[in-house]
């Protein structure tokens, strides 16, 4: 009643189970995405609580590395 009262996202998960545990972090964060979409935030204002990453541009293709080893590998 709280959080519908104060206009809160409110979900019962489980860390036991996992039960609705990545249930809350996706809703959280399509409400937020949401929200900067309607113009509810600013993303240009810190204080927002918003922060935005390094935005990266697409980059060629990298070789791939015929011997196997560590050169020319990424990362994952």
């Amino acid at each position: 009643a709280f959080a519908r009262e104060h206009g809160l996202i409110f979900m019962e998960t489980s860390a036991k189970t996992a039960a609705n545990v990545e249930e809350a972090f996706i809703n959280t964060a399509k409400e937020i995405y949401q929200k900067i979409q309607d113009g509810v935030f600013d993303i240009n204002n810190e204080a927002n609580g918003i922060k935005i990453g390094p935005q990266h541009s697409p980059s060629p293709s990298l070789p791939s590395s015929s011997g196997g080893g560590a050169q020319g590998s990424g990362c994952c």
